[in-house]
């Protein structure tokens, strides 16, 4: 008896025991993900809006097209179920995403996914920065506040630097062109702020215009990005008050005025029209307002703009050439007309586009002539800078001029360069010349000359000497008209 009840007493025990295991075997096999099959063949990455498939196993990095390191990184592993684990920089992944603070863009900075399957384990490295983007040096520190903004001829680049020559922001889209004078780039890269809000916008081609281009017409679209450089918006141009030109025409990139995100001033130059009988690129202007054009110009509307022709530019067919444009406290426009090396104020105000003075850079004595300018800006205190590049100059040069004017007028009553020393860089177009104070920056444009074309943007004391620079390494050169900038500028 005493046997028998010690066998009743353990065996509901044993019992006991046996459903434990069975449960532990149960959570178990859930914690190893049998669902998830033994090999994944792909991972599907999203990064700050952009995807990526990439095949595994990945044998080689993969190039980021975008990252800032203003704000956290975004991952999305989209097939997250058909792996165990990932882990992006060190953070698993929560119901298939994380973010990740950069610390560093560059050619050396490097971003590590781990993952495992059921039978696999791998990584996949990211490029902090395309390997496709040319190599910029840095040098000195610049001393004004704000961040430097580049764009570029024929690459689809843009990049934002601070003071010490480090990459906070870059979009770069590559194409089979790329490297290429055949490339369409992105340009006129800017920051705007209304209402308290920081937006950014740039320049990119619209491939249903591709046929139009040619060297120095980029059509496409105005990008408008938030604060983060989402993209919010693409802009086109709108119909002409005279129908001439249709809507959703392509604009040309060369300049954007920003009121707020519904009304701003977009060039759509380079339409061709007929004068004389014969065809010619015009110049085009519009202000848009809530989706309507409340204000345009037309240079085939000034007949007289035909007769400025110079003999330093062929303006057979690209007669004018506009470049920038600038709105003026008293509501009008300067605007400036590379080809005709002519600076005009034209009337806003009334709304009649008359215009109502014009500065002839080739008819100025030295020092105060100009060719071929561009980012003419006129101050408060009645000086005018603007970035002459010179190509009407014997020999050619480029030069940083502060002129001083009558603003009523346009008379130039003197002034000179702002470069120390003056040297002998030449930058055959674009380029841009800002003031801050008794400090300035410069953009230095597309540079042609052999062995001479390595400068992107440089920062200057008020005694015009460069305390900081952006360079491509002059052992590159041969490459580095292809990658020159459209513009570099500075924003606070």
């Amino acid at each position: 008896m005493f046997k028998e009840k010690r066998l009743c007493i353990y065996e509901p025990v044993a019992l006991l025991l046996a459903m434990l295991a069975m449960v532990c075997l149960t959570a178990c096999s859930d914690n190893d993900d049998s669902d998830a099959p033994a090999t994944a063949t792909e991972l599907k990455l999203t990064v700050n809006g952009e995807h990526y498939d990439i095949a595994l196993p990945a044998t080689d990095a993969v190039d980021l097209v975008t990252l800032c390191r203003e704000f956290d990184a975004e991952f999305q592993v989209e097939n997250a179920a058909d792996f165990q684990t990932v882990t992006i920089g060190g953070q698993p992944l929560k119901d298939g995403r994380c973010t990740l603070p950069v610390k560093d863009i560059s050619k050396n900075a490097k971003i590590e996914i781990a993952y495992t399957t059921g039978s696999q384990q791998g990584t996949v490295t990211l490029n902090t920065l395309h390997s496709g983007i040319p190599e910029i040096n840095a040098s000195g520190r610049a001393l004004i506040p704000g961040h430097f903004y580049l764009s570029f001829i024929y690459l689809r680049l843009i990049m934002k630097y601070d003071n010490e020559g480090n990459v906070l922001y870059y979009r770069y889209e590559p194409t089979h062109l790329s490297g290429t004078f055949s490339e369409q780039g992105y340009w006129d890269f800017k920051k705007h702020v209304f209402d308290g809000k920081t937006y950014y916008s740039y320049h990119a081609p619209d491939p249903k215009f591709a046929d139009m281009a040619f060297t120095g017409y980029d059509p496409g679209m105005r990008v408008l990005m938030d604060d983060h450089y989402v993209p919010q918006d693409t802009i086109h141009a709108l119909a002409s008050r005279d129908g001439f030109l249709p809507d959703g025409a392509p604009l040309d990139g060369h300049d954007f005025h920003f009121f707020s995100p519904t009304h701003y001033i977009a060039s759509a130059s380079y339409v061709e029209r007929e004068i004389d009988g014969q065809p010619r690129s015009v110049g085009y202007l519009q202000e848009v307002k809530d989706g309507k054009v409340v204000f345009d110009w037309w240079s085939t509307d000034h007949k007289e703009m035909a007769d400025w022709c110079s003999p330093v530019f062929d303006t057979s067919y690209d007669y004018v050439h506009f470049n920038c444009v600038q709105v003026l406290p008293d509501g009008n426009w300067l605007c400036s007309f590379r080809v005709l090396n002519s600076l005009l104020k034209i009337d806003r105000k009334n709304g009649t586009g008359d215009i109502i003075w014009r500065i002839d850079g080739d008819q100025l004595d030295e020092p105060l002539s100009f060719y071929g300018q561009h980012y003419a800006t006129l101050h408060d205190d009645g000086t005018l800078t603007l970035f002459d590049n010179g190509n009407g100059h014997t020999p050619q040069h480029t030069r940083l001029l502060r002129l001083q004017i009558n603003p009523e007028t346009g008379e130039v009553l003197g002034g000179g360069d702002m470069l120390t020393p003056h040297g002998s860089y030449f930058t055959h177009a674009c380029g841009a010349l800002q003031l801050f104070g008794d400090r300035f920056t410069v953009g230095w444009g597309w540079g042609v000359e052999f062995g001479n074309n390595d400068r992107l943007v440089t920062e200057h004391n008020a005694s015009g000497q460069e305390i900081f620079s952006l360079r491509y390494p002059r052992l590159r050169y041969r490459q580095n008209s292809v990658h020159s900038t459209y513009r570099c500028v500075k924003y606070q």
